[in-house]
């Protein structure tokens, strides 16, 4: 009787598996920031995440974007943003990743830089953005050297650890002085064939521009070329990436 039983209860819940079976939960992606296009431009220009964090743009203007990462980025995209609509992308492999648009900007390949086209609305300042994915891949040095030479700063990122140090060279026959917006780093006026260097205690982005050349755009976060500047309408501007 109790072999009966056990065969009967066994049926039951075979039966009761059946009827409502066990599905799997997909696994759920880490969440991530957005990034608001109002107009020809990325608000903010730049954010920094974590690999396997998934970024949404959000395009609200009238008008539709195409994003694409600048070359050189650990992995490419190009996402279509028609108006009112999101695009996503999940980022998989930490590293630098600038990107710009390519209805109002285009790759200016010897500065490597985007460089703004002339019917955007923000004109002089490219529409281009800046994600840093944090992760194994990404590993910051406890120092960077970034050259100032023909008005224009290489690397124009540079990337170094908490406590990390920057030093920038002139090899210009002027002086050129660096800014640094929201605070990070004193402002450095580094003399023709001199060198100024700064200190970073704490993680984050941090946007510096040339004061010579190009003038902070406090809406847009980013800086635009001043006219008659060498390289216009590319600004003279860079980040330092603190891990």
């Amino acid at each position: 009787m109790r072999q009966a039983c056990t065969a009967i209860l066994a049926l039951v819940l075979t039966g009761a598996a059946v009827l409502n079976p066990v599905i799997p939960r997909a696994p759920v992606e880490a969440a991530g920031p957005t990034v608001t296009i109002p107009g020809d431009s990325y608000l903010p220009p730049s954010i920094m995440i974590d690999a396997g964090q998934t970024v949404t743009w959000i395009n609200k203007d009238t008008d539709p974007h195409v994003t694409t990462t600048m070359p050189g980025t650990p992995a490419s995209f190009t996402l279509v943003h028609p108006p009112g609509k999101p695009a996503s992308f999940k980022f998989t492999t930490a590293g630098i990743y600038p990107y710009y648009c390519l209805d109002h900007a285009t790759f200016n390949t010897t500065l490597r830089r985007a460089a703004a086209r002339k019917e955007a609305d923000t004109f002089p300042v490219a529409m281009e953005g800046l994600i840093v994915v944090k992760g194994p891949e990404l590993t910051g040095m406890p120092s960077a050297t970034v050259k100032i030479s023909g008005d224009t700063y290489a690397p124009d990122i540079a990337v170094v650890r908490v406590g990390g140090k920057v030093t920038w060279i002139n090899a210009d026959r002027a002086a050129h002085t660096a800014i640094f917006t929201g605070g990070g780093a004193p402002k450095l006026t580094i003399a023709a064939g001199k060198s100024g260097s700064a200190t970073f205690a704490k993680p984050g982005i941090y946007f510096f521009y040339d004061e010579r050349f190009a003038m902070y755009n406090t809406k847009l976060g980013l800086a635009a070329a001043k006219k008659g500047a060498p390289h216009f309408p590319v600004a003279m501007q860079g980040y330092v990436v603190v891990l």
